[in-house]
């Protein structure tokens, strides 16, 4: 059967199993439904999906805010605030320590048996408060979002125990950087994505434990490499040829890393290089059994994942940590038992949920703490035995909520996630408008949101004139704007920015911080599946690198264990 949006064949159980390979067989043969997932679905009595992996993936990723940041006030106290909510949001907005204060009781409603549930459970989100930023524990990182003990972070989002960042994504315990996408542990580095435990590297793509480096590709435990790709202890390399330290650093000379122009023209020149040069694996996982998916680190069992670590008997997620039993995710982190569900920290057996922490036992919560054997509620915390944020007693609420399931199920609701109405944001202000783009009709017509953002404006406004080289650029460009070559929009350079570009040769930038961050996870975060023969031994390979790579040399595990390990 099809999907109901896009049209592709959707993940649908056919009545056979296959015993030995422990999967269910689906009308799209190239992903599989493990039988934990149909056990899953069948011990909980969820429907079959209407909709194929991908587009569920997109329903869940509009709820992911990526948007701009608003100048306005709490709707509690007035306070000045700043936040990915402008004035005009369809409900409250409350500072973050007041949120999670006891200044606020959330309103509730009686359920309607007439009314279908998402039409209530919708009016309940318009009337109940949202913190102004999601994340707690920080100290200085305003104008960020999702992050979580850190400090001073400037425009990053999805950030866990880092410090002094700015322009970054999906970044966990890094340090003085700038412009990192999905990195662990990196710091004193620029402009890099897919990277692990480095210091001191800029232009790299999925390296790790290295240092003092620059335009790397596939590199393992490597320093002072230029130019480079596929290494594995190495250092003094430039375009994979091994120098002496005196010839390395005197060829280096010969670079100009602080211009523009030079660096563009390398940077074409490398991913050149990358298409045509370097031995690929079929996909960038590390230390999986029994996986299927790309981007996957000490999994186990993961059928269909991407972005996931330390993670066992899941299937069909995108990005998490420290999981198990979890099936059509997006951000969860220490979740069991959890089905259908975007953002989620800390919590067993929930399903068809969106931003909580800390819950069990619950379906359809809208950010929760804290909470556990609620349905349909928004904004609780420490609640239990809560629908549609009232208050029932054990046995009414059980109830009540086989009731609601039963009408849910008539209607064609339950087994559903959010509809595109309930987004937080516009859907081009979320992370499904970076892996799923589309125009804003396509948006209408699936009922989701559109955010136009302000024209740029510079009238009156000084503006720094481009200088190719960072040693030519003056202190006065702090006190001025710069304006993007893509969208036209005006950025800033910080003092701090300004001397660590200084620092490490790196020219000023010429796009707007997300148009910067948006290219880099475009690709990334790509998932993409397809047939191929291996390179080397013509074997029949299925690869999930991305089709915007065009990489030549796609080979076989055991041909990349040769050629590169």
């Amino acid at each position: 059967m099809f999907c109901q949006d896009c049209s592709r064949w959707r993940l649908f159980i056919f009545l056979c199993l296959s015993p030995k390979r422990k999967f269910v067989r689906i009308a799209n043969k190239s992903s599989p439904l493990s039988l934990m997932t149909f056990y899953f679905m069948r011990k909980y009595k969820i429907p079959p999906p209407d909709f194929c992996f991908f587009c569920r993936t997109q329903n869940r990723l509009a709820f992911w805010p990526f948007g701009k940041f608003h100048n306005r006030q709490c709707d509690l106290t007035g306070e000045k605030i700043i936040s990915i909510f402008p004035s005009s949001a369809r409900f409250p907005v409350y500072k973050n320590k007041n949120w999670y204060s006891d200044k606020w009781e959330p309103p509730f409603l009686n359920y309607n048996s007439s009314a279908p549930f998402f039409n209530q459970f919708y009016e309940l989100q318009k009337k109940t408060p949202h913190p102004h930023q999601f994340g707690r524990e920080n100290l200085n990182c305003d104008y960020s979002d999702d992050v979580w003990k850190c400090k001073n972070c400037y425009l990053c989002r999805s950030l866990a125990e880092c410090e002094n960042l700015s322009y970054c994504y999906r970044v966990i315990r890094c340090r003085d950087s700038y412009d990192l996408l999905y990195c662990y542990d990196t710091e004193q580095s620029y402009d890099c994505v897919y990277c692990f435990k480095n210091q001191n590297i800029k232009y790299a793509f999925n390296v790790r434990d290295s240092f003092d480096s620059a335009f790397l590709y596939d590199c393992r435990d490597v320093s002072n490499c230029f130019m480079c790709w596929n290494l594995r202890h190495k250092k003094y390399h430039i375009l994979n040829k091994p120098y002496t330290k005196e010839e390395y650093f005197r060829k280096l000379e010969q670079y100009n890393l602080g211009s523009w122009d030079e660096t563009q023209r390398l940077s074409k020149e490398f991913q050149e290089r990358i298409e045509n040069d370097a031995i690929h694996k079929t996909d960038f996982n590390i230390k999986t059994i029994r996986s299927t998916g790309n981007y996957l680190t000490e999994c186990k069992n993961c059928q269909e994942c991407y972005f996931m670590e330390t993670s066992e008997d899941c299937a069909y997620m995108v990005r998490g940590l420290d999981n198990k039993d979890c099936y059509d995710g997006n951000g969860i982190f220490r979740g069991e038992l959890i089905y259908d569900v975007c953002q989620l920290t800390d919590g067993f057996n929930i399903k068809h949920s969106n931003f909580c922490t800390n819950c069990r036992e619950a379906e359809y919560l809208d950010f929760c703490v804290d909470c556990q054997y609620c349905f349909g509620c928004v904004g609780l915390k420490k609640k239990k035995y809560c629908i549609l944020n009232k208050q029932y007693n054990e046995e009414e609420y059980f109830e009540l909520v086989e009731k609601i399931r039963r009408k849910m199920i008539n209607d064609g609701e339950y087994g559903k996630f959010f509809p595109y109405k309930m987004a937080y944001t516009g859907y081009n202000l979320s992370l499904a408008g970076i892996v799923f783009p589309k125009t804003e009709e396509q948006v209408k017509k699936l009922g989701g949101l559109w955010e136009d953002l302000e024209n740029p404006v510079s009238a009156g406004v000084p503006i720094y004139k481009e200088v190719d080289d960072i040693k030519d650029v003056d202190d006065d460009v702090v006190n001025k704007a710069l304006i993007c070559r893509e969208t036209g929009r005006m950025f800033n350079i910080t003092g701090d920015e300004l001397a660590f570009l200084r620092r490490h040769s790196i020219p000023l930038p010429r796009y707007y911080p997300d148009i910067r961050t948006i290219k880099r996870a475009r690709c990334l975060f790509k998932m993409y599946k397809d047939k191929s023969n291996c390179y080397f031994c013509s074997k029949d390979i299925d690869i999930h690198n991305s089709e915007l790579f065009n990489y030549k040399k796609i080979v076989c595990g055991d041909c990349y264990l040769k050629e590169v390990v």
